[in-house]
């Protein structure tokens, strides 16, 4: 009789602590709002979206975006860990566009809130030449609670070039040409025998970022067209490997100051005439015949020798009219020219031409 009890209490314990459990998963635990049950997993974080690679003369260094947001878009508030899946692909012989095999991932941890704006990078050192390597990245928020795969990056991996040598500059009036010797060697010191092509970086001395200029070059020489009279200017050249499909650049020059000329003289304007009409004083000049002038600046000289630019802009056509009210005197007009150099050139001023207001 005790051992049918016991086996019955047994029974009604289990089948409670069943019911407890169902009903501590099916029901929110917070004690706001209430909202509908979350099956465990669908709160994963979104999908990782900006994988990308630089390939360095030890290997790869992988970066994306640390995910601040589930992929329902709620707030993501805690990351474990990312997941980085890395396949190798032979590139004779081997299938790129199969599904990648992926060997065990590599686990980076976290564990903390995610930041806005906040970046992981991953340098992979385990690479060698003659494969194709595929990366793909998950963030896993919890046991259940994983991402989908991110965007897939790949690429063949082959030691970069070595930095061009010998970087020269000769300035003209029209700009700056660049020249310079190839790459002997890549950086893991193997000699190089395959053509290059070479990129530009450009920074001004009031700048503070290099702007990589548009275009490529498979010469070793470059024409950068500029007119920055009075302005420093610096240059590097970076040279472009291309290994199957893979671009890979190699490590910058050293860079080179040059001092940046404008055009030669600029002449002064000719003005033709100023009247008074009924809008305002109307001011004429003679265009200058120079492809390089941006407009014109108009000034005025008051009664009082006090001189005001009167406008705040390179004026384009050989007009002006001044819809100032002025008081009696004569006022004096001259006209400047200025050109498209940065900063502009501006001319000596033209003759001025009074004009008496009564």
């Amino acid at each position: 009789m005790v051992g049918r009890v016991s086996t019955t209490m047994k029974k009604t314990f289990k089948n409670t602590l069943c019911l407890l459990l169902m009903l501590l998963f099916s029901l929110p635990i917070s004690c706001g709002r209430k909202r509908a049950p979350v099956p465990p997993g669908t709160l994963r974080p979104e999908r990782i979206k900006d994988l990308s690679y630089k390939i360095t003369s030890q290997g790869v260094i992988l970066t994306w975006s640390v995910p601040v947001r589930n992929h329902d878009g709620s707030p993501l508030s805690y990351v474990k860990e990312f997941r980085l899946y890395k396949a190798q692909v032979p590139i004779d012989g081997g299938c790129l566009e199969c599904p990648p095999n992926y060997g065990e991932p590599i686990t980076i941890k976290l564990a903390s809130k995610p930041e806005p704006g906040r970046k992981i990078h991953y340098e992979d050192t385990t690479l060698e030449p003659g494969y194709y390597y595929i990366y793909q990245v998950r963030t896993v928020k919890g046991l259940l609670n994983i991402s989908d795969f991110s965007n897939k990056v790949y690429f063949a991996w082959h030691s970069p070039p070595d930095a061009p040598r010998s970087l020269t500059a000769e300035v003209s009036e029209k700009g700056v040409r660049l020249s310079w010797l190839p790459p002997e060697k890549f950086q893991d010191g193997t000699p190089i025998r395959s053509p290059m092509r070479y990129a530009i970086l450009r920074k001004f001395d009031d700048e503070k970022d290099w702007t990589r200029l548009r275009g490529t070059t498979e010469k070793t020489s470059w024409f950068n067209k500029i007119r920055r009279t009075y302005r420093y200017v610096e240059y590097k050249v970076i040279p472009i490997f291309s290994f199957h499909g893979t671009e890979i650049e190699g490590m910058a020059s050293a860079p080179i100051l040059v001092r940046a000329k404008g055009f030669g003289f600029l002449g002064a304007p000719k003005i033709a005439k100023v009247e008074k009409k009924t809008d305002g004083i109307h001011v004429l000049w003679q265009r200058l015949k120079r492809y390089d002038i941006s407009g014109y600046n108009v000034y005025r000289k008051n009664p009082s020798r006090i001189i005001f630019k009167l406008n705040n802009y390179p004026v384009r056509s050989t007009t002006f009219i001044d819809k100032t009210l002025l008081k009696k005197g004569v006022y004096r007009y001259f006209v400047t020219a200025v050109d498209d150099s940065y900063p502009p050139n501006e001319s000596p001023p033209s003759k001025m031409i009074a004009i008496e207001i009564d």
